[in-house]
């Protein structure tokens, strides 16, 4: 099998609207978010979320290639965060998608959950800061074959 590290290069996107957050979706499937990885500065408008993301990138379509990396998602422009409980739950949850609509960015979890921030003139960027290793339990994609 080829070597998957050879090929990854830690990725760091930037997106600025809702068409750039659909690659972000597909960058952050099914990644593994422990809500005490969730952070919100309310001075500097910043929501930090970091995140263990699967190299769907590299897998070429091939779930068992799959590797987990560290990646941290910030979003800039943040007003306020609809609804907070998420900050003192202490769950797992993995992110099934990211999309704005007006002035709100909604961040998909699992369980219908759903982090919804009131963001003007807003940017994210979706940075690898780990090296990847093989997952524990490897999701599958979902695939229009």
């Amino acid at each position: 099998m080829k070597d998957i590290n050879k090929s990854y290069t830690p990725l760091k996107l930037r997106a600025v609207d809702d068409k750039d957050l659909s690659i972000f979706s597909d960058c952050i499937y099914q990644s593994i978010l422990l809500t005490s990885e969730l952070r919100y500065d309310k001075e500097k408008k910043i929501f930090l979320l970091g995140l263990e993301r699967f190299t769907w990138e590299i897998a070429g379509g091939k779930d068992h290639r799959l590797k987990q990396v560290l990646a941290v998602l910030t979003i800039t422009g943040v007003e306020k965060i609809e609804d907070k409980s998420i900050f003192f739950n202490n769950l797992i949850y993995n992110v099934l998608s990211i999309s704005s609509y007006e002035n709100s960015i909604f961040i998909l979890l699992n369980d219908n959950k759903i982090i919804n921030l009131e963001a003007y003139n807003w940017s994210c960027l979706l940075e690898d800061v780990g090296r990847p290793k093989w997952p524990a339990v490897t999701p599958t994609h979902l695939r229009n074959d």
